[in-house]
């Protein structure tokens, strides 16, 4: 199976807390990026050939700033090349200040069937602490036009560990969320990367962030008002009702295949990892693609990485048959010495909740155990 991701770098305003590549001020230029983008897929289609994608997901910055003709144009030409697989998910993500109805319906009549909204909160100071452009009654009313558009499959990030967030404020947030019919809801902790906005108000002492009691508090909170409402936790910070599960990321932590397309678009093919250059060298039309086999040291321990961070956690016939029973034992031994983090049952070793909190040191630990062990040649 192979994912396909389109990254759509415009923006009304960047976020005080994004990295990402997006830009505000350059949404003229969306009809040339387009082109750019399908010459792109062009070039990568006499690559690889025609596949049919798993799932797409149309990311940003921020798509649903996209007209109607210019999400027709992208998705003609791309699904013309690589055609959806039968009952993939295409999702279109999008900011709850900029969608339509019109943008909705056009992209229900191209297939996509799953919208992820970038709510983050309820309350309009912490919306305006991230510099939202959205209040959260246009979240809701966002919400309310995707189902009427026909899609029903209604993702939602919310963002914790807030500066001076409240654990009520959350649990009013992710409730809302629920009561208003959302399927999926992402839950993720602020992580402050250097050169945005909010990392120097903290780093001037003009905010302040929970300290790690306050953050452990608030992410065991979410858990469990989630799960009260009927989601279940199938990764780290994704929860969703049984069978909306997001497709694409569980591509990204199986270790699947997917072709980035767009500035700065990273893609794991074949067994190599590239990543495309930011915008202006990638609207002049460079290709800019350092490739990266990843040998069996590192796949290995991204196996450890990014299969820790599912609920349902490793296979150990899988780790076995790829690494050698020397590791598998090194994993195992390693796992059952974390008592009460780590469960291996059924044949996988997973986390358990409490092990989710302290997520990163338990990948350092297992990690460890299994580097010195025989690999396959």
């Amino acid at each position: 199976m192979t994912s396909l991701y389109v990254h759509i770098p415009f923006c009304v305003r960047k976020c005080a807390y994004c990295d990402f590549e997006s830009y505000a001020g350059r949404l003229d230029r969306a009809d040339e990026y387009i082109l750019r983008v399908l010459d792109e897929a062009r070039s990568r289609y006499g690559e690889y050939g025609v596949f049919s994608p798993y799932s797409v997901y149309l990311g940003g910055g921020t798509p649903s700033l996209l007209t109607p003709e210019q999400l027709r144009t992208l998705c003609g030409g791309l699904f013309a090349m690589f055609p959806p697989a039968e009952g993939a998910e295409v999702t279109l993500e999008a900011n709850p200040g900029t969608v339509t109805p019109e943008l909705l319906s056009e992209a229900a009549r191209l297939g996509i069937n799953r919208i992820s909204l970038g709510v983050q909160a309820k309350q309009e100071r912490l919306l305006k602490l991230l510099g939202r452009i959205h209040s959260f009654d246009q979240a809701l009313q966002a919400v309310d036009m995707t189902r009427e558009a026909g899609i029903h499959n209604i993702s939602c990030d919310v963002m914790c560990c807030l500066p001076d967030q409240t654990e009520d404020e959350l649990a009013d947030t992710l409730e809302s969320l629920m009561e208003a019919g959302v399927k999926h809801i992402s839950c993720y902790s602020l992580i402050l990367e250097e050169g945005t906005r909010l990392y120097d108000q903290v780093k001037s002492g003009k905010l302040s962030l929970p300290g790690e009691e306050a953050e452990t508090r608030q992410l065991r909170l979410a858990a469990e008002v989630l799960r009260r409402g009927g989601f279940e936790r199938y990764e780290i910070s994704n929860y969703a009702q049984r069978g909306f599960e997001s497709r694409h990321n569980m591509v990204y932590w199986e270790r699947g295949d997917y072709l980035g397309l767009g500035c700065a678009a990273h893609s794991f093919m074949r067994g190599e990892r590239f990543c495309n250059p930011c915008f202006d060298r990638y609207m002049k039309g460079e290709d800019g693609l350092e490739r990266e086999s990843v040998d069996t040291a590192a796949s290995l321990e991204e196996e450890i990485l990014l299969g820790t961070r599912m609920s349902r956690g490793i296979s150990l016939e899988h780790m076995r048959t790829a690494y050698g029973a020397k590791a598998l034992d090194a994993l195992v031994v390693s796992g059952k010495k974390l008592t009460g983090m780590v469960v291996i049952e059924n044949g996988r070793l997973r986390l358990t909740d409490e092990g989710f909190l302290v997520h990163n040191a338990i990948v350092v630990e297992l990690a460890a155990a299994v580097q010195d062990a025989a690999l396959p040649a």
